[in-house]
């Protein structure tokens, strides 16, 4: 570049960004100001319309100021506090043995880095370019991402390299940076300048903030008065004043699709950062509490759950045995009998609400009056009170154990279990693993089909008849495998005259117990009404057309519910089964009720011995959690694949 070319760049420059104020600002000032004036004369000239306009006007000025109230309240109350933790965090006043006078101390390079990782974490997901990251040529596509993430580690270094004072400096800083990535977030402009292709106006309005800021961050000192004398409300209005522009920018709806998108996500991010901070700040204060009752109540250690167990439960198939097994091995026991009871009653709740939703819409009045008073009667009962109304009365019907209390010889049942014929275990595992892969081979074989041919799947009667011998016979085969080798239950009788003495000998016989029986009974009564509604509701659902026209291809009335109506009613079923799937295991944790050895019911016994209240509480979220989110995972996948052929 020559020297005339340099000594002209200056005032380009000027001239550019006059241009961009000129249509990014004035412009739009001029033309709100004429919309105004242009109101007032037709106000003028049109007292009643005037007062209608002036009316509406006054209310919503009402209203945004009850928003905007709500907004600054709600930022304040989570702000002061997170600004006094980070002030508490800071000072340190070190002693001669090596500890710190402050107890509520916690090095300040560690809060920086968990409220960075914090914050990152959701300006991830509201800058959304995860998929630009599957094309690493082309970097413009996640620069803002990368720029996010050298930033967050920059901030603990910063922190610790630089010296920032406890109750200006630091909650400057870490409040401060939030604040600007909402900024920079809704103008947009932070792409375009790390890859060169903003304006000068742009360039401008997002730079000129940013630039001033880190200046203020770095000399906390020379900023105005006005900025750091209180800083929680310094923020609150920072915050509520970008959530106001965000919105009126959202609400204009001049930009396209993607721009209006990004507000959205901008606007959201921006009032979940004080809850962030706040959330972030408390976890920290009651980890590192200057009580220390309060510390060691919530001190995350489960070192405890390494020493051994102090009472029994009845568990399978893992083994728990009572003063030779750790609480993890209890605990993990719990959770599988957890799990099981839940598989089971979501087999048979589906099997059941199907049958009892298809009946109720049966034209026999008789059969759909009882499924009717099956569903009301069991949706509007509280489960905990069914299941300690199945438990009593399996107290009061089971009989006491006895030898004559047996069907064939081959199942016993009291009111102290159930046990059936016991196979071997590996018979079992080859049967299920033989099913398992002959289903994979079907389906792999189905795939090939279709690619070869182009069609769809056969659902000829023909077709159908032969699959269902198919799948019938090697159920058949795999049963009589499976039985080919089994122990029936053997019963000892210590003293014949006394049936509470009596036992099934071990190894003999596998056992169900009432628990279990209790449990399962309970969740699927339960649940399969509430499925059944779901099942009807969404056969209802479906146009009246599609039934008539499987009735017009001479369709039997059970072609109709297998090749018509369940797969398009499956569309909109999935969802709500998937709700009340995950309710099926959260309801899981009522197995206290009928004593049965559940996760909640081991590690509400575990507190009460131990007294780790907290730990353990955390420990039972985290399960749950987990096993609605696996749930929820399968029901999706399940979902899409149902969904895939748009109707």
């Amino acid at each position: 570049m020559d020297s005339s070319a340099l000594r002209d760049f200056p005032l380009k420059a000027l001239q550019s960004l006059s241009k961009d104020l000129d249509e990014n600002i004035v412009k739009p000032f001029s033309k709100m100001r004429e919309s105004v004036r242009a109101e007032f004369v037709h106000a003028r000239d049109n007292p009643l319309d005037g007062a209608r306009r002036a009316f509406d006007l006054s209310k919503k000025a009402l209203i945004a100021t009850l928003l905007l109230w709500a907004a600054w309240s709600y930022c304040t109350k989570m702000l002061d506090p997170t600004v006094s933790a980070i002030t508490s965090f800071a000072f340190s006043i070190p002693l001669s043995d090596g500890s710190n006078l402050n107890a509520a101390y916690y090095d300040p390079k560690l809060v920086a880095a968990w409220l960075s990782i914090s914050i990152l974490t959701f300006f991830l997901l509201a800058q959304n370019e995860f998929r630009a990251f599957l094309k690493p040529l082309e970097w413009k596509g996640y620069i803002t991402s990368l720029t996010a993430v050298a930033i967050a580690i920059l901030i603990p270094l910063m922190v610790e390299n630089l010296e920032f004072s406890p109750d200006k400096g630091l909650p400057f800083l870490l409040l401060g940076i939030p604040a600007m990535a909402g900024y920079a977030l809704s103008t947009g402009d932070l792409p375009l300048i790390l890859t060169w292709r903003a304006s000068t106006y742009q360039t401008v309005r997002t730079g000129v903030p940013l630039l001033i800021f880190i200046y203020y961050a770095l000399n906390v000192t020379v900023a105005p008065p006005i900025l750091t004398e209180d800083l929680a409300n310094t923020s609150s209005a920072l915050i509520v004043g970008m959530a106001a522009i965000s919105w009126i920018l959202i609400q204009t709806e001049a930009a396209n699709p993607e721009d209006q998108e990004r507000r959205y996500a901008a606007f959201m991010f921006i009032l979940a950062t004080p809850l962030i901070l706040y959330m972030v700040t408390r976890v920290i204060f009651l980890l590192n509490n200057p009580d220390s009752v309060t510390r060691d109540r919530w001190d995350l250690d489960w070192a405890f759950m390494r020493e051994f167990n102090a009472f029994e439960i009845n568990v399978w198939p893992v083994e728990a045995v009572f003063g030779e097994d750790s609480r993890w091995r209890f605990y993990t026991a719990a959770v599988i009998n957890s799990a099981r009871v839940t598989l089971v009653s979501i087999v048979l709740c589906t099997l059941l609400g199907i049958v009892i939703g298809v009946t109720r819409l049966s034209s026999n009045r008789l059969a759909s009056s009882l499924a009717t008073i099956y569903v009301e009667v069991f949706r509007n009962l509280p489960l905990a009170v069914l299941l300690f109304l199945v438990w009593t009365q399996m107290g009061e019907t089971l009989p006491l154990f006895g030898e004559e209390a047996n069907i064939g010889g081959w199942i016993y049942y009291s009111n102290k279990g159930f046990w059936i014929p016991l196979a071997e275990s590996w018979r079992v595992y080859a049967f299920l693993a033989t099913f398992l892969l002959l289903w994979v081979f079907t389906r792999i074989k189905q795939v090939i089909d279709i690619r070869r041919q182009g069609s769809v799947v056969d659902d000829s009667d023909r077709a159908v008849l032969m699959r269902s011998g198919m799948w019938g016979a090697v159920i058949v085969i795999g049963t009589v495998f499976v039985l080919g080798d089994i122990t029936t239950p053997e019963i000892i009788k210590i003293r014949p005259d006394s049936p509470g003495t009596w036992r099934v000998a071990d190894g003999t016989a596998f056992e169900i117990t009432p628990m279990f029986t209790a449990m399962v009974l309970g969740l699927t009564l339960f649940t399969a009404s509430v499925v059944a509604e779901i099942v009807r509701g969404s056969i209802q659902a479906l146009p009246r057309g599609q039934v008539e026209a499987a009735v017009s291809l001479a369709l039997t009335p059970y072609q109709r519910l297998r090749l018509v109506i369940l797969p398009q009613a499956l569309r909109s079923m999935v969802p709500l089964l998937n709700s009340q799937y995950m309710n099926v295991w959260k309801n899981s944790s009522l197995a206290i009720v009928v004593a049965y050895s559940d996760v909640f019911y081991v590690i509400f016994v575990m507190m009460n011995n131990v007294g780790r209240l907290i730990p353990l509480f955390l420990l039972l979220l985290v399960t749950y959690q987990v096993g609605s989110l696996l749930i929820s995972g399968i029901m999706n996948a399940y979902n899409a694949r149902v969904t895939r052929v748009k109707i």
